[in-house]
């Protein structure tokens, strides 16, 4: 099984040019392209290539631009690598490409989906009373505090995004956005205002949640072909009868990315590939999990670094090997927690020195570690760990490795 996940961005990962490249290179673009710009009667082709960021960045406009050249990409990659995901994940409007890609719902139906989506958020704030903005170096426990402080009916303001340890997004009325942003300034928190027209999973979507119900009750969605992960639960859909649901709750709940990746962390995900523009995902992805190794699809020449299999093989020893370390440095110095000393006398100590030439070995760079010495050394953990009756929870360090 793959253990390979796809992500696929959302709004605020639009630039001009975006998918001129796949379109150049590749027939199954240039289809995609055309069935876009003819399900929504508008060139989208020109609108990504040719149009200024102002046109671009209204949500109607890039919300179909965004899904269109992420769909290329998925095709692009199936055609060139063919390896099939373990798991997909979108943000926010992502989430909508991934449902294509796992077959649940038609490019063309998906297209006129969200570009309809787009102006109901759009319709929601004709006057522009709110917004987004991006705030790091805080916890989600002071900045949710801060907001519901803020927070009223008649300007509310909530945590739209949660996307790393410490880096989220708040959402809501914009003098509200402001004074989080004034409360939150003296903390020594860094902000941005994000390029999006409308106050997005925020309770000023309420309105627009009630009328996109309507239309995306008028689809057909079928069984997801991979587990698609939730922005709304940070977990796999359970059904293709919950996208409805999901789908609508997603316009005014949190996107809850940060545990979106954990999940994958836990499944044993090793590698992820974001498919579109821009790398928003991978860079939140290299301060969620060390763990996992990301790559981006945006552009025809990241495929020879996707083709290039040895090289990707290289990393992952070289992520298993720094999590072999700390295992065994682990399992070294933890506490000894058995009450029979000639137990652990007999079992423990014996293991200690082979535990050490392993380990130095592991930690020379010159030495090639085999697959039975990552084996032998985390069967040698398990051992010590058993014997000291160690509470730590180290069958889940090992699933990693």
């Amino acid at each position: 099984m793959s253990n390979i996940a796809l992500l696929f961005p959302g709004q605020g990962s639009q630039i001009i040019g975006m998918g001129r490249d796949f379109w150049n290179q590749f027939d199954v673009a240039r289809h995609l392209f055309e069935e876009a710009s003819d399900a929504i009667s508008f060139d989208l082709k020109k609108l990504c290539f040719e149009g200024n960021m102002n046109e671009l960045t209204l949500t109607m406009n890039a919300q179909p631009a965004l899904l269109t050249v992420s769909v290329v990409a998925f095709q692009i990659y199936m055609q060139e690598i063919g390896v099939k995901p373990a798991y997909m994940a979108g943000h926010s409007l992502g989430e909508y490409s991934a449902l294509v890609c796992a077959g649940v719902l038609s490019f063309r139906e998906a297209v006129q989906l969200v570009r309809r989506r787009g102006m109901i958020m759009h319709n929601a704030d004709p006057d522009q009373q709110g917004t987004m903005a991006a705030i790091s170096n805080i916890s989600i426990g002071t900045l949710q505090k801060i907001c519901e402080e803020v927070s009223i009916n008649e300007r509310p303001v909530c945590v739209a995004c949660i996307n790393a340890n410490r880096q989220f997004v708040i959402s809501g009325h914009r003098q509200s956005v402001q004074e989080v942003i004034r409360r939150t300034a003296f903390k020594g928190t860094k902000h941005s205002y994000l390029q999006v027209s409308g106050p997005y999973h925020s309770p000023m979507m309420e309105n627009a949640a009630e009328q996109f119900k309507i239309e995306i009750d008028q689809y057909q969605y079928d069984h997801a072909a991979y587990p698609i992960i939730s922005n709304v639960t940070a977990k796999p859909y359970p059904s293709d009868q919950s996208v409805v649901d999901y789908l609508n709750r997603q316009m005014t709940w949190p996107v809850r990315w940060l545990e979106s990746m954990h999940y994958l962390v836990e499944q044993g995900v090793t590698e992820v590939i974001e498919l579109g523009s821009k790398q928003v995902l991978v860079s939140l992805m290299n301060k969620i999990a060390k763990n996992i190794v990301p790559y981006s699809l945006g552009q025809p020449s990241d495929l020879t670094i996707l083709a290039n299999s040895q090289a990707r093989q290289d990393k992952l020893l070289t992520i298993r090997k720094h999590k072999l370390s700390q295992l065994m440095s682990t399992a070294l110095t933890s506490r000894n927690y058995s009450q029979d000393p000639a137990i652990y006398n007999k079992t423990v100590e014996p293991l200690f020195p082979k535990l050490q030439r392993m380990k130095e070995q592991l930690d020379n760079p010159r030495h090639e570690l085999s697959e039975a010495e990552i084996q032998d050394s985390i069967v040698l953990c398990e051992l010590i760990f058993a014997a000291k009756q160690s509470p730590m929870n180290a069958k889940a360090m090992i699933s990693t490795i």
